[in-house]
């Protein structure tokens, strides 16, 4: 089989789908030699995540930028990938971030992966460029796909919801990290203290990760802090400045806030965020919704206990290995976290078998199944 597929997202820095689609390319790569993958983008990708790449005979790294507007995606996909589809020839076009090219030709068949359905429930949470893309693409894409891929069962519970018009009946569900990178290390107390060291902290900090954005509610994971500081806590924030009216400033400006306990990484490389999940106490989301939830089980895989809210697919991948939190009331919240904290080794043993149960090469080869009408 000859698989085109769409891997834009390679460009950008390591974070959720860019981190998945190389452990997806290198795992359908090994196991099934006789496919060929087309890794098709209009600009090179980023050097930590082509790095990953596993690059073998079976991948074939396709750089072809549509030179009127060179750098801009929207423009490739809509009046370039036709042309590149027409000179491989695949049998299949992978968009494993929602959205097709239009004018794909007849005879290819195409896999569409569904990570979430914000646009349909928080499309306000979305950047302007992304609400426009979403309204160009999103549902014809999802409506006119051969083959759908959901990261959860409640995404595709949401696709069903949203979606009952659709040429694919049939959706297959499953997800993984790649756990040959996000495991737990052994690093021994100077490192840990250099890593404390270089961020500020006190060696009992709590970790969020994520894109500083609306949806991922941090007002309310900050405003836990004058609770949580009383309680020895910092808590380090990891993520790059998204989009939106996030208020954190307000929050963190605010007379009497304990900002001294808050410390904002930025964007760390997949190595440094690594450690940090290997040496942070506790990992905590309050985000409204989210389609998966890979850093909680990035950090789980790493031996760091995660606190979420009960809500969308957060709730299948932690409930059972870490706490879930049903309510907004900060009490709740403050006590669960201090829970996990005073707990950690159980949680963190429950976190590995959690971990397991989403295994890559199972998945890839249900995946396979699916694809070959076996579903």
């Amino acid at each position: 089989m000859k698989v085109a597929i769409d891997c834009r997202s390679l460009r950008k820095s390591p974070s959720g789908i860019p981190n998945f689609l190389v452990s997806a390319i290198n795992s359908i790569a090994t196991l099934n030699p006789s496919w060929t993958l087309f890794l098709l983008s209009n600009e090179p990708f980023n050097p930590e995540l082509e790095k990953q790449l596993l690059i073998s005979d079976n991948i074939k790294i396709i750089i072809q930028p549509f030179f009127v507007a060179k750098k801009i995606a929207l423009i490739w996909l809509v009046f370039k990938v036709r042309t590149i589809l027409k000179q491989i020839k695949p049998d299949l076009f992978w968009a494993p971030a929602f959205l097709t090219p239009p004018f794909i030709p007849s005879n290819i068949k195409t896999l569409v992966t569904v990570h979430d359905m914000v646009y349909k429930e928080h499309k306000e949470t979305m950047s302007l460029a992304n609400r426009v893309y979403f309204d160009l693409f999103h549902d014809i894409s999802i409506k006119n796909a051969n083959f759908l891929w959901s990261n959860s069962t409640f995404t595709k519970e949401g696709i069903i919801k949203y979606f009952p018009e659709r040429k694919c009946k049939d959706i297959f569900s499953g997800f993984f990290i790649n756990t040959s990178i996000f495991k737990k290390d052994e690093i021994n107390s100077e490192e840990k203290a250099e890593i404390c060291l270089k961020h500020n902290l006190n060696d009992k900090f709590l970790l969020f990760v994520g894109t500083l954005e609306p949806r991922k509610n941090l007002t309310f994971l900050l405003s836990l802090m004058p609770q949580l500081a009383l309680l020895g806590f910092d808590l380090l924030i990891v993520g790059a400045n998204g989009w939106g009216e996030t208020k954190i400033k307000n929050v963190v400006e605010a007379e009497g806030f304990p900002k001294e306990k808050v410390k904002f990484a930025g964007f760390l490389t997949t190595d440094e965020l690594i450690k940090i999940f290997n040496v942070a106490s506790v990992y905590v989301s309050t985000s409204l919704n989210e389609g998966f939830g890979m850093p909680q089980l990035e950090a789980m895989a790493c031996g760091c206990p995660v606190v979420s809210p009960h809500n969308s697919a957060m709730v299948e991948v932690v409930a059972g290995a870490g706490e879930t939190v049903s309510s907004w009331d900060k009490v709740d919240w403050v006590k669960t976290i201090n829970k996990v904290y005073l707990n950690r080794d159980s949680y963190i043993e429950a976190g590995f078998k959690r971990v397991e149960e989403y295994n890559r090469e199972y998945v890839i080869r249900k995946l396979q199944s699916y694809l070959n009408g076996e579903f």
